[in-house]
């Protein structure tokens, strides 16, 4: 996976708290026959563990008592700063990396309400509702990014993504993923396309 170089907020401010996520790393998702859409244990409507909760399914103990630590700490930062958005895009990050997709579409949605044009949280956002089994609305999260952001290729990655695994619109797949490949012409930090073009265009 891979990241944008701008996202370091918290690690100024927590030490030893690895929350200098940059959103990029988790926008591009596997395809659907790799990792199945909507892996959330508790049906995508989880609540915070309170202390003492046993981990969740899947999760271990100590991802789950990590889990709280990183939610006590951005709670913190957020009860000094409650309107600044990337600590609440931090809060979604935290709950991404969990597989908690209804937490962090609530906490990206919160960060979008103040900064609106934020394309990497929109992108992180669409791949949270693609994994809430809602594709039509990943695409159109997608569309808002790219349509703000024509150049933002990992928003354009998940559009192959989500039309030929999801909505098996294959048309507008191999659309989409021209344009991935005129962006990856000019931009040599964009990964190899070539498993994805396979399962596009055929070998």
């Amino acid at each position: 996976m891979f990241r944008n170089p701008w996202f370091t907020l918290v690690l100024g401010l927590v030490a030893g708290l690895t929350l200098g996520y940059v959103f990029a790393e988790r926008q591009p998702v596997p395809p659907a026959k790799a990792v199945r859409v909507g892996m959330n244990p508790a049906g995508g409507q989880n609540e915070p563990l309170p202390e003492g909760h046993p981990p969740v399914e899947g999760q271990s103990a100590a991802a789950s008592q990590q889990l709280r630590q990183q939610v006590g700490e951005i709670e913190g930062l957020l009860a000094a700063n409650p309107d600044d958005p990337k600590l609440m895009a931090a809060m979604g990050n935290v709950f991404f990396d969990a597989s908690r997709w209804n937490d962090a579409r609530v906490w990206y949605e919160k960060s979008l309400a103040v900064a609106p044009n934020d394309v990497d949280v929109l992108t992180d956002l669409a791949v949270s509702f693609r994994n809430l089994d809602q594709p039509q609305r990943t695409i159109e999260l997608l569309d808002r990014a790219i349509s703000l952001s024509p150049d933002h290729w990992q928003a354009w990655y998940n559009k192959v993504v989500v039309y030929q695994f999801d909505l098996h619109e294959h048309d507008n797949a191999a659309e989409a993923l021209r344009r991935l490949q005129e962006l990856k012409q000019q931009n040599p930090a964009i990964p190899d396309l070539s498993a994805i073009e396979e399962e596009v265009l055929g070998g």
